[in-house]
């Protein structure tokens, strides 16, 4: 009877170690959770943000060199973080990191580049952004609404295939609503992914999002012959777009316009990973592309 209490003395001692050590546990993954979360929250322009941009210049597979910057401008005013709102007209920069003309190596002309950086007010921010689409200027142009007067009103058929009645204001896919149009352009969800490969809503970022003249569900390229996008940067490598054509120079004109998917952006990786592109862009001696899926 006395070994039994003592057994039981002891258990009664050494379950409140144990119930601490499994809350402080809990805690533990409570807090890191906590910390996860407000790092991503305090992102400058979180991850699953859209951004609609036109290229200030042409993209040709012959006349690029890796290492050659890139610019583009940001057609709409972007929601970012705290509401705080990355305008139209700000600069987006990125870099070549190859390009490939036919011959022995590939059949057909690439060109890779990645955009890393955007002017947010006085801030430089580093970004790692995907291609959602990409749309020729004359795509754009057909896709940009042609108002003659305040009465006008016309269904508008946007670059991938929604439609803007501008007598309500509303943008359909279908029968369904799934955003309004504005001065700038389209404001809409873009977490639909209706049949398309392209991404919807990721890191709980689930607002209205800056579309301009794109549908919800643009996802690929747009008014151009033969170019496809060989790899989107969703995968690794992360933020690395690849565009392929079986024409003798891969072009993308001036004016042309992309819908670019922030995957993350202020992170020490994302900075590194943008490091490391540039270095190896001006290391590159033009060797061919590899798919890596898109």
């Amino acid at each position: 009877m006395k070994n039994t209490m003592k057994m039981l003395s002891l258990a009664m001692c050494v379950l409140p170690m144990y119930l601490y050590a499994g809350t402080g546990q809990g805690l533990q993954q409570a807090d890191q959770t906590a910390q996860q979360q407000n790092a991503r929250s305090a992102e400058p322009i979180p991850a699953g943000t859209i951004i609609p941009v036109s290229l200030n210049s042409t993209l040709r597979s012959d006349k690029r060199e890796s290492g050659d910057a890139i610019t583009a401008t940001v057609m709409q005013d972007v929601i970012v973080a705290s509401g705080e709102i990355l305008r139209k007209g700000s600069v987006v920069t990125g870099h070549v990191i190859e390009t490939v003309v036919p011959g022995n190596r590939s059949e057909e002309s690439k060109i890779s580049f990645q955009f890393d950086q955007v002017q947010l007010g006085n801030l430089t921010v580093p970004i790692a952004a995907n291609l959602r689409a990409v749309a020729s200027k004359h795509a754009v142009l057909d896709a940009t609404p042609q108002l003659t007067s305040s009465e006008y009103v016309d269904n508008q058929v946007q670059i991938g295939g929604d439609q803007i009645s501008y007598g309500n204001g509303q943008v359909m896919v279908g029968l369904q609503v799934v955003g309004k149009y504005t001065s700038q352009g389209v404001l809409a969800y873009g977490g639909q992914a209706m049949g398309t490969p392209c991404r919807g809503t990721i890191e709980d970022n689930n607002h209205p999002q800056a579309f301009w003249v794109f549908s919800v569900n643009a996802c690929g390229a747009y008014g151009f012959s033969d170019l496809t996008v060989f790899h989107a940067g969703r995968t690794v490598p992360i933020g690395q777009v690849t565009l392929s054509s079986k024409s003798k120079a891969l072009t993308v004109d001036k004016s042309s316009a992309m819908l670019l998917l922030v995957g993350g952006s202020g992170s020490a990786e994302t900075q590194a990973s943008t490091a490391s592109s540039r270095s190896s862009s001006r290391n590159s001696s033009g060797t061919s592309s590899r798919s890596t899926g898109k």
